[in-house]
């Protein structure tokens, strides 16, 4: 009897490892000669920018660099002085799953930063880095789908699956020149300036994706003879050529800055950004497998194996808000700027699923009531849930959205920040396909006859009852004017068999 097996090939990616975690870096610096020494450290602001990402066997290593601005009170001056401080980092996470080749998607983020005086002309920074990473793994399988035969009885099972056609990244600049409002006082002299990236807005536009954004900028500056804070948006709009990948696709989609170059020129802000577009797409397929087989009057040999398909990819976000109250024994008159990023997430299982709880580092600038420039810090928990069918894996990836507030209150200044929780929530399936199909070694039984009766038995399928006895599933069917495969647990079967 000639048997052949039909296989389709499914290609893409799977997740295969996420992580996020923190990392310190210090670092002593010289006050430069041109400024004069130190009184008084007032804050640290910073970000941190990803240089280089590269994936090795069994090891991750991230390579950038933390830009720090020292805000300090020079000796017998009222006015702070900005000093820039250059932090290298290197960052490294060792796991067997991760090989040279595969696509990685990562982020560092400055969460906090201080400043302490050595001596008058010496500074010793440091500064906390959350890193967030995420591999996927290239893989191609192979399941039979169909078999070609005679007197060959298959079972065809349909199935859904999610797979990753690709992952993409796009690096793209773009610049600006900006200006206060009319209302505010001309810029003098540029302190600090701080760039985020806001909510993205992605579609998918034929093998298009088309993207729309913008850039959060914060500064501070000295004009009128004060201290004045200010904040802009910066908008772009990109577009990623996903070919073929697109087809029905689904993306998970995030905008990370690489550079951000602030300066001040005749009263205008200069600014220059670099981002990185990062884009993993999801699609659901159908498939149809050969879950098993045999043969009807023929010895047929039949190897079957397990195969894992991702069956559920389910991506939410939710938006949780949190607050808290940052002490301080010197009353606050004017919050100048408060900023908030998110250090640490940790997930706990809850019935029905996982609580994670964010700690987001939050640090104000603000003037006292006798004008005295000061500086806080507090660190604000945020909770989310979600809800997860058994057996599903989830990854969280959790980051402050919007602007952070501060208001003085009695006994220091109340602080709220939104933290947006993107949950990736996957699970598996195994099924079993069949391997492979030959002519069986056994004798055909000639001595079975051609009418059997059987009680159907508990857990028992039409295939079952079919394959044991030699028969098949049509006409089982026929035979007990059955209307449909569910045949019922305990009937009494005329089965026909054939030899």
């Amino acid at each position: 009897m000639d048997m052949e097996l039909q296989r389709v090939t499914l290609e893409g990616y799977r997740p295969i490892y996420h992580t996020m975690f923190t990392q310190e870096e210090t670092l002593e610096s010289i006050v430069p000669d041109a400024m004069p020494d130190v009184e008084r450290i007032v804050c640290a602001w910073g970000a941190a920018r990803v240089r280089d990402c590269e994936l090795g066997e069994g090891a991750l290593r991230l390579t950038g660099e933390a830009r720090v601005t020292v805000l300090y009170l020079p000796e017998g001056e009222d006015a702070p002085r900005p000093l820039e401080v250059s932090l290298p980092f290197q960052c490294s996470r060792d796991d067997p799953r991760l090989r040279s080749g595969d696509p990685v998607l990562a982020e560092v983020t400055l969460t906090s930063a201080d400043s302490r005086t050595v001596n008058p002309r010496k500074l010793l920074t440091r500064c906390q880095l959350s890193v967030w990473a995420a591999a996927y793994e290239e893989g191609v399988q192979e399941i039979a789908c169909d078999a070609a035969g005679e007197h060959l009885e298959k079972r065809l099972v349909p199935r859904k699956f999610w797979r990753i056609p690709a992952v993409r990244e796009k690096t793209f600049a773009f610049s600006d020149v900006l200006r206060p409002p009319a209302s505010r006082p001309e810029m003098e002299e540029l302190l600090y300036s701080r760039a985020e990236t806001g909510p993205v807005d992605a579609k998918l536009i034929g093998k298009k994706l088309v993207l729309k954004g913008d850039v959060e900028l914060t500064a501070l500056y000295r004009g009128g003879g004060q201290l004045v804070p200010a904040r802009f948006e910066l908008h772009y709009s990109q577009i990623v050529d996903l070919g073929d990948a697109a087809e029905d696709a689904e993306p998970e989609v995030s905008v990370a800055l690489r550079s951000a170059d602030c300066r001040l020129a005749g009263g205008e802000l200069e600014v220059a950004l670099e981002a990185q577009i990062q884009a993993v797409l999801w699609t659901l397929r159908p498939v149809t497998v050969l879950a098993d087989a045999y043969g009807v009057g023929e010895s047929v040999d039949v190897e079957r194996t397990p195969v894992t398909l991702c069956a559920m990819a389910e991506r939410t976000a939710r938006r949780e808000m949190g607050r808290k109250l940052c002490q301080s024994d010197v009353p606050a008159k004017q919050v100048l700027d408060c900023a908030a990023a998110v250090s640490s997430v940790a997930g706990e299982p809850v019935e029905g699923g996982m609580e994670y709880t964010a700690q987001a580092e939050v640090s104000v600038l603000y003037l006292s009531e006798d004008d005295a420039l000061c500086a806080g810090a507090v660190t604000v928990p945020i909770v989310s849930r979600v809800e997860l069918p058994e057996g599903a894996e989830c990854a969280c990836r959790c980051r402050t959205v919007g602007e952070a507030t501060a208001v003085p209150v009695t006994g220091g200044i109340e602080v709220r920040c939104e933290a947006e929780f993107a949950f990736n929530a996957v699970s598996a399936e195994q099924v079993w396909a069949v391997s492979e199909l030959r002519e069986g070694t056994a004798p055909a039984d000639i001595r079975r006859p051609s009418v059997v009766i059987r009680r159907m038995g508990e857990g028992e399928t039409l295939w079952d009852v079919a394959k044991a006895c030699g028969s098949t599933v049509a006409d089982i069917r026929a035979a007990n004017d059955l209307p449909s495969e569910e045949g019922a647990t305990g009937a009494l079967l005329l089965i026909p068999t054939k030899r």
